[in-house]
């Protein structure tokens, strides 16, 4: 997920689905539409496994995402990163 936070702190931030939905085929990108941005972040950090402590802390200031292993189900891996799934709480 780092990654994904990276990049979004260097190209500014996030649109939203309503402004730039996902048509889910490959295209150029409509710079001036991804450029409203919805959401921006100016950093984050990681929270060890398992410390639930440290990521109530977290959740009572800002949207946490986790990765979660869903136990090898093949609905929800994702092969390319070996991630299982992402959820934002």
């Amino acid at each position: 997920m780092d990654n994904a936070f990276e990049f979004i702190k260097q190209k500014g931030g996030l649109t939203t689905e309503v402004n730039y939905p996902n048509k889910g085929i490959d295209g150029t990108c409509n710079t001036q539409k991804a450029a409203s941005y919805a959401a921006t972040i100016s950093g984050y950090e990681d929270i060890p496994a398992n410390n639930e402590k440290g990521l109530l802390q977290a959740v009572a200031n800002q949207p946490v995402s986790v990765a979660i292993d869903a136990g090898g189900n093949a609905s929800f891996t994702l092969v390319v990163c070996s991630l299982d799934h992402v959820v934002r709480i």
